[in-house]
């Protein structure tokens, strides 16, 4: 990367911050006319006739030549500092045409122009040398011809100049080679090319010849390389030689082999050689300083001087250092031309000049100025053409001019055009459909202005059609920059709607560029090393994302959809649409999970306490569900420590809900935790379509959204259809456990803070201030670099922004001046009244829904296991003993809630918490649709006496729905759903031993499923209530459940279950009946099945006994359970006649998605 920063400097990008440029074009050249596609990949002069225009689509019937144009940028790399000089949109290039003077373009017409390519050098004139700068993004550079959008400009003369005083005959020649092959760590933007390694195999000498046109054998030749290699404990060395001379060699230090240690060395060499009478050949011998040492090239450039001559080359590249002087005009005297020998200056490669000059025995002598070092490239006008590979060009001769390749018809588009937008979507082109419903969606919900482009669009306009991160960046920068100042004109959000990759130029197998992604300057450091989307959204003048002292900061939030296909696209944003609909209100966005890792001296654990302080500190209304490794039981196994009861903890709790599912320990792409608490496998069994989280992982490379290779754990829950997670804030590169805490935190601190209307910021916003935070307050910019949003920056997180108050407890009013609170205790029955309100505090009268409310006994403190030797037994405080959960109407803004109080509460008098959650069943003005409080003073403890009654809860049991009976068959990890009633309510306080609603599965009694946390009493009562629990995976077969609940006195119920798990792979179907049968005027078509939450096409066809078809019946069906009872019929015939009495026969044919289908024959009566 030595060669970028040398390209930043030698433009003078690399400037204290300023101001940058400020005006820009109200519309692009491509916003009228007809415009058409061409690439190059190599500088020289090119040629474009007649037929690649047509082929192209152009029409070129009574074409007038000078209408046409050609416009480009050059090809280069952009800059990636802000205040770096750009140039804004496309630029008209200078054409030669050659149209026989009639004015038309047709048959055997032509014209030329020059073309730098994608890859360049920049000018070192102080040492009067060359470094070459190649184009990591592109092997092509991109011109646009237009045709008809007016006159065209033409090459120039070259005007008069002083007599020569200096004669020139000589030139300086150039080349490189840079074979970019292989990216070691799959990350930065250094590739590496040619192996060496002494293995079985490999290759430790390997030669270059280049032949420069008339090289000067008495002048040395410059040499300059760069070379990479990994060897452990001991240096390796490059020896080289050049035409045979030594020419010195590279020593390249070892390197430890730590996992987290810098996989190798790269160490630049450069030499002066007398390279002698020989070819010019550039050898390279490596002694390994290990046997498995490995070396690599990355690149070399040579220099030095030759005979100024054509030497039957069809067009050469030149300029002269030596002939460099002030005031110095220079007679070039031009060998080996001929009468159709043509020199362009092409310092300025727009605009190259025509130099006037005589040819005189084979030699072209022109006259030019040599104050500074120009740029010429001779050509034999009426040459051959050939296609343009070699990326040095003309550079070392060519026997024809260059032929471009034709790209295509390019739509016209005007992204320069002056427009406002909050929101920024750039997609993958084959996206665009979807993101535009994404777009509409925040126009509609959020009353969003939004902006959808394509990236090749800003691609086009932005960096001259070269895929150039940079592009991004420099639109929304136009956009922001147009502003003035006006917060309220400003784009807010930048969603990125596509998957992009650290391979650039598509070399790795299933490569995806969609939408591109930045990558850092270090590419074998695997801690220093990153992908960042943060620098499309730094967009002030002095930042520069190269500078990592926290200068440069977010200006937008900016965020990352990394879908590669449109079903994967559409998927999200379903879920983005989905997550805003009433249907998906409930407690679960009060609670907050924490997930701690075990050991490292209960590092992990003592994170998470740090960020429940925090949650506690600044937004107690959430509750936090902690999940601490070391608190469950570890079971040992051959592959390792596992914790069953904490992969039921997060999948139950991910079923039930949270808003916010934060995780900090170890952790991959793969799996979280070395106990493997989160997998592919996990993640593919979650099922919480109406309670999406987001995720916070902060821990190691979860979600490498750059790598096409890699399909992350991250990636999955993002888009997993209908579950997983609505976005996550996670890492993409090895992280550290001190900065993460601090991003974490900060995190904390600042999202879950109400604005001064109750609204909280969106994802966007919050991670932009979290970033922008932490870059100011903490020196590791690279790991904040590494945090990216993956999700739309635009949505807010469906945190409630109405108030729940408490207004009385018991009838006794709390809160006022004086007021004192009656206690709760146990078996009393107790009612709870409230309100809601805005803002402000006043009632909301408009508001009518349902009122959650969650009754905790006081804080305990827990104990961890000390499971592994790098953990120890510490104490953390809970509240998560539930006296009540339940829900009330709201009318108008009031509720009230009654139960009992159960006999299992810790009788200390002490202080309990309610939390309540609001939803509002019709619409109300204002910014949101919940509300949600929590009262903290309640006191609880103490005994109100006895009930006197002895019967216990009555239960009924299901799976995945009412409709499965006893013995029926079911899918591996179905829903229990358990109906309790009792006239005390049932006791969930997880607080007496052996009270719990228990599950025994398979007389597995060392190990019940304990469902407190699961059960909700039913609406306006704490009489009844319902269970809705995840069961575990489980082997197909007959399986059993025993069941037992309590009451709050302490009486129990119990019922079992019996089921049979069918598994998924082949479509079964049992119990296939209708009811009634026989029957008169309407039956029922049942039948079990093993593809619950599956679309299944039913077909059921009534035939006589002789086989003749009666009447067809067609459904699509998706049950929740394994029962399916949704075709009716009422006997009539296809033709709407009531058929005969007696028996008939009928077929159930049921087809799957996969295809699969099955076929059942059952008998039928009608009386």
């Amino acid at each position: 990367m030595r060669r970028i920063w040398l390209f930043l400097a030698a433009w003078g990008l690399l400037q204290p911050p300023g101001e940058a440029q400020r005006v820009y074009k109200s519309a692009s050249s491509l916003a009228s006319g007809s415009w058409y596609k061409i690439a190059v990949s190599a500088p020289g002069i090119y040629k474009v006739d007649l037929s690649l225009l047509r082929s192209l689509g152009a029409g070129t019937q009574g074409l007038p030549s000078s209408s046409i144009r050609l416009f480009g940028n050059g090809g280069a790399l952009l800059p990636e500092p802000c205040n770096g000089t750009r140039t804004d949109d496309l630029i008209e290039d200078a054409i030669e045409m050659v149209d026989g003077g009639d004015g038309n373009f047709g048959e055997g017409d032509y014209f030329l122009f020059y073309a730098p390519g994608p890859h360049h050098w920049v000018k070192d004139s102080v040492n009067r040398r060359f470094t070459h700068v190649k184009n990591i993004y592109t092997e092509q550079a991109y011109y646009f011809i237009n045709i008809g959008g007016g006159t065209g400009r033409r090459v120039a003369s070259q005007g008069s100049l002083p007599t020569a005083n200096t004669s020139i005959s000589t030139y300086s020649w150039r080349a490189f080679h840079e074979l970019d092959t292989v990216n070691i760590l799959s990350s930065g933007k250094d590739w590496y090319g040619e192996e060496f390694s002494n293995i079985p195999g490999g290759v430790a000498t390997r030669s270059f010849t280049i032949s420069p046109p008339g090289r000067d054998r008495s002048v040395p030749v410059s040499l300059s390389t760069t070379c990479m290699a990994r060897s452990i404990g001991a240096s390796s060395h490059f020896a080289l030689t050049l035409a045979g001379v030594a020419a010195g060699g590279l020593d390249i230090g070892a390197v430890t082999d730590g996992s987290y240690d810098v996989f190798g060395r790269a160490v630049n060499f450069t030499n002066t050689v007398a390279a002698g009478q020989g070819p010019l050949t550039l050898s390279y011998q490596f002694t390994p300083g290990g046997y498995n040492a490995q070396g690599w090239l990355d690149w070399w450039e040579l220099s030095g001087q030759g005979a100024l001559s054509l030497n039957g080359e069809a067009q050469l590249q030149f300029r002269d250092w030596s002939s460099v002087g002030s005031g110095h005009i220079g007679a070039f005297m031009l060998q080996g031309a001929d009468a159709q020998t043509k020199v362009w200056d092409v310092t300025d490669p727009a605009n190259p000049v025509n130099m006037g000059g005589s040819l005189s025995g084979g030699s072209f002598n022109f006259t030019g100025d040599c104050s500074s070092l120009h740029e010429y490239v001779a050509f034999e006008a009426g040459g051959k053409t050939l296609p343009a590979g070699d990326p040095n060009g003309a550079d070392l001769g060519a026997t024809g001019l260059f032929t471009p390749l034709p790209i295509g018809k390019v739509d016209n588009q005007n992204l320069h055009q002056p427009v406002m937008a909050d929101l920024l979507i750039i997609t993958d082109p084959a996206l665009l459909g979807i993101a535009q419903r994404l777009a509409q969606f925040h126009i509609q919900h959020d009353r969003l202005r939004t902006l959808v482009v394509t990236s090749p669009q800003v691609y086009n306009e932005f960096a001259g059609g070269n895929p150039d991160p940079t592009s991004l960046r420099d639109f929304v920068k136009m956009l922001y920059d147009r502003s003035g100042g006006d917060s309220t004109k400003r784009p807010r959000y930048l969603l990125l709607f596509g998957a992009g990759s650290f391979d650039y130029k598509d070399r790795i197998q299933g490569n995806v560029n969609g939408v591109p992604v930045y990558e850092s300057s270090v590419s074998i450091d695997p801690l220093n090393t990153y992908t960042s989307d943060d620098f499309f959204g730094m967009l002030q003048d002095g930042s520069d994302v190269n500078v990592l002292d926290g200068r440069s900061l977010l200006d937008i939030g900016v965020g990352r959809i990394n879908v590669r296909t449109a079903a994967e696209a559409g998927a999200v944003v379903d879920k983005i649409i989905h997550y805003a609909d009433i249907k998906t209100q409930g407690p679960w966005r009060n609670e907050l999970t924490l997930v701690a890792d075990d050991g490292d001296q209960n590092l992990h654990l003592q994170d998470a306490e740090t960020f429940a302080g925090t949650i506690g500190a600044n937004a107690p209304v959430f509750g936090v569900d902690k999940i601490y490794l070391d608190a469950y039981k570890q079971q040992s196994t051959p592959a390792g420590g596992r914790y069953p009861d904490v992969n039921q903890a997060i999948s139950g709790g991910l079923y039930s809900g949270t808003l916010v599912w934060n995780y900090t320990g170890h952790g991959s792409n793969a799996r979280l935790s070395n106990s493997v608490i989160l997998d592919a496998s996990t993640v593919a069994a979650y099922n919480n379509p109406d309670k999406l989280p987001l995720f916070i992982t902060a821990t190691c490379d979860f979600a490498p959204h750059d790598n096409p290779l890699i399909q992350s754990i991250g990636a999955s829950l993002l888009m997993r259809p209908g579950s997983g997670a609505i976005a996550l804030m996670t890492t993409t590169r090895l992280v550290f456990a001190f900065s993460n805490k601090t991003i974490n935190n900060n995190y904390y601190q600042l999202a879950l803070t109400p604005r001064a209307d109750g609204s909280y910021y969106s994802l966007g916003d919050a991670c932009r201030l979290t970033k922008n935070f932490t870059y100011t307050t903490q020196a590791d910019a690279v790991n904040n670099r590494k945090f990216t949003l993956l999700g739309d920056p635009a949505l807010t997180l469906a945190m409630p922004v109405y108030k729940v108050r408490t207004t009385a407890i018991n009838g006794k009013a709390v809160g006022g001046s004086g007021a004192v609170a009656d206690t709760l205790k146990a078996l009393n029955q107790v009612s709870v009244s409230g309100v809601i309100t805005d803002n402000s505090g006043a009632i909301m009268n408009g508001f009518n829904g349902v009122l959650y409310a969650t009754v905790y006994d006081k804080p305990r403190m827990a104990t961890t296991l000390g499971n592994t030797p790098v953990s120890y037994r510490t104490e953390f405080q809970e509240q998560n003993n539930i006296l009540y959960k339940g829900k009330v109407p709201v009318s108008q803004g009031n509720f009230s809630v009654s139960f009992v109080v159960p006999k299992d509460i810790n009788y200390q008098y002490g202080k309990g918490r309610i939390s309540y959650y609001a939803g509002n069943n019709g619409t109300t003005s204002g910014i949101g649709t919940d509300g949600n409080g929590v009262y903290t003073d309640v006191i609880i403890g103490g005994s109100g006496g006895g009930t006197g009654y002895t019967g216990g809860p009555t239960i009924t049991a299901f799976l995945n729905d009412e409709r499965f009976v006893d013995g029926g068959i079911t899918n591996a990890n179905p829903i229990l759903l358990l109906h309790l009633s009792d006239s005390l309510g049932i006791n969930i306080t997880g607080t007496g031993i052996g009270h719990d609603i228990t599950a025994v599965l398979d007389n597995n009694t060392q190990d019940p499923l304990v469902l407190n946390s699961f059960y909700e009493a039913d609406l306006n009562t704490f009489k009844k209530g319902t269970v809705r629990y995840p069961l575990p995976q489980m082997t197909e077969g007959e399986h059993t459940l025993l069941i037992k609940a309590w009451n709050v006195a302490n009486n129990s119920g119990q019922t079992a279950l019996t089921f049979r798990v069918v598994g998924s792979r082949k479509l079964v179907l049992t119990h296939v009946l209708n009811y009634p049968n026989p029957f008169s005027t309407h039956t029922t078509f049942w039948f079990e099945h093993n593809r619950p939450g599956e679309d299944l096409s039913v077909l059921v066809q009534i035939l006589t006994v002789s086989g003749k078809l009666v009447k067809s019946l067609r459904r699509t069906i998706n049950t929740v359970g394994n029962r399916s009872s949704d075709i009716d019929w009422d006997g009539r015939d296809d033709y709407g006649s009531k058929i005969g009495r007696g028996v008939y026969i009928y077929r159930l044919r049921v087809r799957a998605t996969d295809g699969s289908t099955v076929d059942v024959f059952q008998k039928l009566y009608i009386l």
